[in-house]
């Protein structure tokens, strides 16, 4: 086990250039307003009853559900395989993540041809149109994030050769704003997403497109959105680190502090990454701490048991940090 003593320096960001920056990316990624609510809720279909497909071409092909990787419960969420338990005897509330590895390794684009880094600068671009979106629905981070980790987990067991990604990004976001309880009118979504895409006004693609392409991107958007449901088998809840985040820097008298703004805005960043697949949202939060405070030259190390107040490793913050580092 590494002691925290042993981290490399991360306080030169220019020391670690970032391998993945070339995705389109037309937005500014903002700290969230307020802690998450971390309810759990399982949705059956009929719950989804009120729904409501902007333009894009037909999928050229459709892909069955992936069986997916060896899943395990990670109770470190570290990303060693030694703490392997069977699915079945997991409690409810219990998450279950994957080692970066086995994210990888397993993932359904492979058999598509399609290697990690074109999977990373696809999912990139998908969360790159989503924050955009989210920003022009005015939604809160959290449901953002929430959009962001829905896709992350479908492509998880799709592969991205068979569907849109931004057809699956439009409808995880009208998705995960009426989980979060922050709905839109699913009309205000098709537009915004339709404009994104196609960079174009509304009133111009009415002209450019075909007569009948708003109610055909309608009901493309209400056909991804129950894919997501059935490929998820109806789970949604997702934790984000924003609340551990703030709550274990205000308990070290360090809430109104440049630290808190930066750290937040590293993990809205690391929604771009597998980091919600394979952590627990206080490691995340931790990582996403520790990289602020050496970008400002600060030593958390100072303040006693902090690491422990986030219930981190050094293993497992060392881990976080390098994945919130390729960021950049």
């Amino acid at each position: 086990m590494r002691s925290f003593s042993n981290f490399n320096d991360f306080s030169n960001p220019q020391d670690y250039p970032g391998r993945y920056r070339d995705y389109n990316d037309n937005s500014s990624y903002v700290k969230s307003e307020k802690a998450p609510s971390w309810k759990r809720r399982k949705f059956s279909s009929s719950t989804w009853g009120d729904t409501g497909r902007p333009y894009f071409p037909p999928n050229a092909y459709d892909c069955g559900v992936n069986p997916g990787p060896p899943t395990r419960f990670n109770s470190d969420a570290s990303t060693s395989t030694s703490c392997k338990r069977d699915r079945s005897k997991l409690e409810d509330d219990e998450p279950v993540f994957m080692s970066r590895d086995e994210i990888d390794r397993y993932s359904p684009s492979r058999k598509d041809g399609i290697d990690a880094l074109r999977e990373t600068h696809l999912r990139y671009s998908y969360c790159a149109f989503l924050q955009n979106l989210g920003l022009r629905l005015d939604l809160p981070q959290t449901t953002i994030g929430t959009a962001m980790v829905l896709c992350h987990r479908f492509f998880v067991r799709r592969s991205h050769a068979c569907h849109d990604r931004f057809l699956i990004a439009t409808a995880a976001l009208f998705l995960a704003a009426k989980f979060e309880e922050t709905p839109r009118p699913l009309n205000n979504v098709l537009r915004a997403s339709s404009e994104i895409f196609h960079k174009q006004d509304m009133n111009f693609l009415s002209f450019l497109l075909p007569v009948d392409w708003f109610e055909q991107y309608r009901e493309r958007v209400i056909e991804a959105e129950h894919m997501i449901l059935t490929t998820l088998n109806f789970e949604l809840n997702v934790q984000h680190p924003y609340g551990s985040l703030t709550s274990v820097l205000n308990k070290l008298g360090l809430s109104q502090t440049v630290l808190v703004n930066l750290a937040l805005n590293l993990v809205s960043e690391g929604l771009r990454s597998s980091l919600w697949l394979q952590f627990k949202p206080h490691h995340i939060a931790a990582g996403a701490a520790y990289l602020a405070a050496k970008f400002l030259h600060m030593d958390l190390g100072s303040h006693q048991n902090i690491w422990q107040e986030f219930q981190t490793t050094p293993d497992i913050l060392q881990d976080v940090t390098r994945q919130l580092m390729e960021l950049f």
